[in-house]
């Protein structure tokens, strides 16, 4: 899967100049990057605070980029979490991971 993003639209729903996106964007996946990586060792440990506060963090910066598939993902895991549930967080998480990973400027 190769999700090119469309700066240009993500531009015009922010009223932002493409050059900022592209930033905003570059920024976006060193950010979360990090958090995936946090992310995952909450994930691994059953840490549920944790995987709520990574996962929040992913969900807010791809929100405020429009990237609702990832942030929609995020929100899966973080509302689980909150909750206290029984979840396949591993398994989302790998596909938060994926579309996060897969993401081409």
């Amino acid at each position: 899967m190769n999700n090119k993003i469309d700066l240009q639209t993500i531009a015009d729903e922010l009223d932002f100049d493409l050059e900022d996106v592209e930033m905003l964007v570059e920024v976006f996946l060193s950010e979360a990057n990090k958090s995936l990586e946090s992310l995952k060792k909450a994930v691994d440990a059953n840490n549920l605070e944790d995987i709520f506060k990574y996962a929040h963090s992913i969900k807010g910066s791809a929100s405020n980029l429009t990237l609702q598939e990832i942030s929609n993902t995020a929100k899966k895991i973080e509302d689980n979490a909150r909750k206290n549930s029984v979840f396949d967080y591993k398994t989302t998480f790998e596909i938060l991971k994926q579309l996060i990973d897969n993401i081409k400027i």
